[in-house]
């Protein structure tokens, strides 16, 4: 029985909710059009919102009246970041195309995908068999050239002492001919005394005769000696001629071992490039050789391996229109995000902006490289990052959503003042009061206050919903 009081007061209200539900289309019939029911309508809603922007009142809402619904944001301060928004993809600081310079077939392969590596750590073999054999015709070819020298040596010396024995066979003729001359004197005294003698006769014929015949030998041996002079002349310098031309020979065959020496020092490069090396400390993103495989060089190196410096250290290339690339400057702190990650933020900086422009489609872009760290090597090559250069940052300041700054309610009269900005204020009495503010920075969604009669915690519009005004009883809302 303490039940019915309360049935009967649902039922009550129930029966009124109804009958408010059902007012405004049996006004809307009476008004006999649809353009009517419009009207008045749209009549209604500025007159509800007109309400709000004044001062509240005693005056109480009228059941079936559209109210406006408004939405709130707070003032808050904070630091507010002003971005230049781009997007690029993740590279490592320094990538090397590692080639082979010679042809052949791969006995070994040693490392795969993903392989950390050293500076001249093997990375693959080429069959070394043929630059081996090279390498000993080279040696072989060498060591005949050092022989040639021995043996132009040898004969260097044999013919210096070939000119020694010459020049000292001169000597000893010199003294023949001394001699010659000596005795050619001696025997023409004799003969000369002997004349004088027969002239007084005092010797007999016959002893003339003999000294006659002594002076005349004594003139031959000295024509001869004379002759072997000038033979021995030809012969030193026959010797000397010999000795030159050995020189030249030496000369030559000295000049060959270098030449040798270079050809095996050029077959031993050929087989230390049999070894693949690594030219860099880093790590093997990319193989394009399996063992087994035959190389063809031509006239450029093959690529066989692709190794990355230091995956710690990473760097973004990011294209920026020609628009905002004046503001961007080496230093400038970034931060991004990728797909991979989408919850974490990572941090970068700009190192470089090129100067060259990329026109593609005539549309001017410029490279701008930014450098992040991978410690956790998180970020991989080729990802594509989503980055926010920041421009300007400004610290503990008040901050507005901008869209509070583009909000403007229904029925409210628009500021004619060019370049004055203003966001709606929630007063204490629940009503809308325009604040004229001027503002700084902005970022992507807050914009910074710089002057206005804000405070922190103020609540301002930044949007307004209609909902038609209905009635609630025990929390369950009628007519709407």
């Amino acid at each position: 029985m303490r039940f019915v009081p309360i049935i009967a007061l649902l039922g009550t209200a129930c029966g009124l909710a109804a009958t408010y539900a059902a007012g405004p289309a049996a006004i809307a019939g009476a008004a006999g059009s649809a353009a009517g029911k419009a009207a008045g309508k749209a009549a209604r809603v500025y007159d509800s919102t007109k309400r709000l922007l004044v001062p509240a009142t005693s005056e109480t809402p009228t059941f079936g009246s559209d109210a406006p619904v408004f939405r709130y944001a707070a003032i808050q301060r904070g630091s507010i970041e002003q971005t230049v928004t781009v997007t690029g993809a993740l590279q490592p600081v320094k990538t090397i195309e590692v080639g082979s310079q010679l042809s052949g077939q791969l006995a070994r392969v040693y490392v795969d995908f993903n392989d950390t590596v050293s500076k001249d750590q093997p990375l693959a073999l080429i069959d070394p068999r043929s630059f081996a054999a090279k390498v000993d015709e080279a040696k072989a070819a060498l060591a005949v050239s050092d022989s040639l020298v021995d043996i132009e040596r040898a004969k260097l010396d044999r013919a210096r002492i070939d000119l020694q024995n010459a020049k000292g066979s001169r000597e000893v003729l010199v003294a023949k001919l001394d001699s010659a001359q000596a005795v050619k004197a001696s025997a023409q005294k004799t003969l000369q005394r002997k004349l004088a003698l027969q002239s007084q006769n005092v010797v007999a014929t016959s002893t003339v005769d003999d000294a006659q015949t002594e002076f005349t030998a004594r003139v031959a041996q000295e024509r001869e000696a004379e002759v072997m002079m000038s033979l021995n002349a030809y012969s030193v310098d026959g010797a000397q001629a010999d000795v030159r031309r050995i020189e030249a020979e030496l000369d030559q065959a000295r000049m060959a071992v270098p030449e040798k020496a270079a050809v095996l020092a050029a077959a031993q490069a050929d087989l230390d490039r049999t070894v693949i090396r690594s030219p860099i400390d880093g790590v093997v993103v990319g193989r394009f050789v399996n063992e087994g495989q035959t190389l063809a060089v031509g006239l450029e190196s093959r690529a066989t391996f692709l190794v990355a410096h230091r995956l710690e250290d990473m760097e973004i290339h990011a294209q920026v229109d020609e628009a905002d690339i004046g503001r961007i400057a080496a230093g400038q702190r970034a931060h991004f995000t990728v797909d991979a990650y989408p919850d974490r933020r990572f941090e970068a900086a700009v190192r470089q902006v090129r100067k060259a422009p990329q026109n593609q489609q005539h549309v001017v872009t410029y490279t701008v490289v930014l450098s992040t760290s991978n410690l956790d090597g998180a970020l991989l090559p080729g990802m594509t990052a989503l980055v926010k250069i920041v421009i300007e940052q400004q610290d503990d300041v008040l901050k507005v959503p901008l869209a509070a700054l583009r909000f403007q309610p229904s029925g409210a009269r628009a500021d004619a003042s060019p370049g004055r900005s203003g966001v709606w204020l929630r007063t204490a009495s629940g009503a809308l009061q325009r604040v004229p503010v001027t503002v700084g920075a902005a970022g992507t969604e807050q914009v910074a206050l710089k002057s206005g009669e804000l405070v922190e915690g103020n609540q301002v519009a930044v949007g307004q919903a209609i909902r038609p005004a209905g009635m609630e009883i025990l929390g369950i809302r009628f007519g709407s």
